[in-house]
């Protein structure tokens, strides 16, 4: 049964005051409640636990507290008698457990409650981040981890994401709590050991007439058509495709990434033109086969780069024409629509930080590169990785023939040290 009670466990200041107030008129608990959509029980609780204890002055035996102290007579009865009993008022032990609302409070002498907004809030406030000040560990569990983590990100770069997804059994807490243990220095790791995030360079307010061959090129296939095709073809393969840089001059990746898997393609070609681009798309035509090709790429979809300015060649058969997939283009400085190859250029920059140079790799180098990007397990996929995930569309042998590998969970690795060379 759904509750009809706000799910907020935690009161604001406003509510509090509201609290205050109806203590103040003596209304009940249940009306409070009510008003504030709260349970009964979370307003006894909220006064209980931050009621404030108010002592009795100095005047006609206010030190004596003791419920027999008008018989007895004695000033200064402390608990330390046998006969000592505290004077409670019944108001105090059950509803409301305060005295903002009793008539007798200006002439009562024993120990008073109060509840005050204001007081209350303070109090809360400060028990609140109390309570994440501390560390849930024990050191047998604190060296535990440790051993566990950091050869793994320190070595081999694994991200978080990847380490959690395989090791849930002893990294129970959550990944924020895990990088606030990070930043207080609890484990060996520090901040510079995680992986580097990717800063993007702010995008220039200028706006580059397009030329009329990239005019041509995008008719009938502009993002437009693009969701157009997708919207009459909801079960399409999807692939993005883009470059990677290394260098201004030299070698280039050519990435092509599942959108549905994540699994990523990476290409090295020796210059970042047409030409390269074309003969990377015979090749694998060739080696996936027509049918498989057609099936696998039915749908590209790619920025305005001027490497990608002859779709028909990516698109068809250069022995029969047939057309084997279509080439759809991204908005002029859009490359969110094609966010998911973006976000996994991450990965690579991990191993190779923007000014790398990628001249002296090899497709061998590369091939180890992306076997590791696609061992790599994702939240996105339940943490599956893209490999295990994309034996959906592919078989084993198929990707084989990719030159793409399984790597073990502990042994992914995408440090510099990963590609079996120095590069510089």
């Amino acid at each position: 049964m759904t509750s009809i009670y706000d799910k907020n466990k935690h009161l604001n200041y406003e509510q509090r005051q509201f609290i205050e107030l109806g203590l103040n008129n003596n209304v009940s608990f249940t009306s409070i409640a009510s008003s504030l959509n709260k349970h009964r029980t979370t307003i006894m609780r909220e006064i209980l636990n931050h009621r404030f204890k108010k002592m009795p002055s100095n005047f006609s035996y206010s030190k004596n507290l003791c419920i027999k102290r008008r018989d007895c007579g004695l000033f200064d009865c402390t608990t330390e008698k046998q006969c000592y009993e505290e004077d409670i008022c019944p108001n105090l032990s059950g509803n409301p457990y305060v005295c903002n609302g009793c008539r007798k409070k200006t002439a009562c002498r024993i120990v008073k409650y109060y509840y005050y907004s204001k007081f209350a809030n303070e109090e809360y406030k400060n028990s609140f981040s109390e309570s994440r000040m501390g560390i849930n560990l024990s050191k047998d569990a604190v060296y535990e981890i440790d051993q566990l983590i950091s050869p793994l990100i320190k070595e081999n770069k694994q991200s978080i994401n990847h380490i959690y997804a395989n090791h849930p059994d002893i990294l129970f807490f959550s990944k924020p709590t895990f990088y606030s243990y990070i930043d207080r220095g609890i484990f060996s790791v520090r901040a510079i050991d995680l992986p580097r995030k990717v800063k993007y360079r702010p995008r220039k307010n200028t706006q580059k007439q397009r030329t009329r061959m990239e005019t041509a090129i995008r008719k009938e296939r502009t993002y437009q058509h693009f969701l157009e095709y997708i919207g009459q073809n909801p079960d399409a393969s999807i692939v993005e495709m883009d470059t990677v840089e290394g260098i201004k001059v030299g070698k280039v990746f050519l990435t092509l990434l599942f959108r549905t898997s994540k699994l990523m393609l990476i290409f090295l070609l020796e210059n970042k033109t047409m030409i390269c681009v074309e003969k990377e798309f015979v090749k694998l035509k060739k080696k996936l086969g027509t049918e498989l090709f057609k099936k696998l790429f039915e749908v590209i979809l790619t920025d305005n780069g001027s490497e990608f300015f002859n779709p028909v060649s990516i698109e068809t058969d250069e022995n029969t024409g047939e057309i084997l997939s279509h080439v759809f283009y991204c908005d002029p400085a859009a490359s969110w629509q094609k966010g998911s190859i973006e976000k996994n250029h991450e990965y690579i920059r991990y191993v190779l930080p923007k000014g790398s140079s990628f001249n002296n790799l090899t497709q061998d180098n590369v091939d180890i590169l992306v076997s590791n990007i696609n061992s790599c397990s994702r939240d996105s996929l339940n943490r599956n990785s893209p490999y295990n995930a994309s034996l959906l569309m592919f078989d084993e042998s198929t990707l084989f023939a990719l030159n793409i590998s399984k790597i073990s969970s502990d042994d992914v690795n995408l440090s510099n040290n990963s590609l079996k060379l120095t590069n510089k």
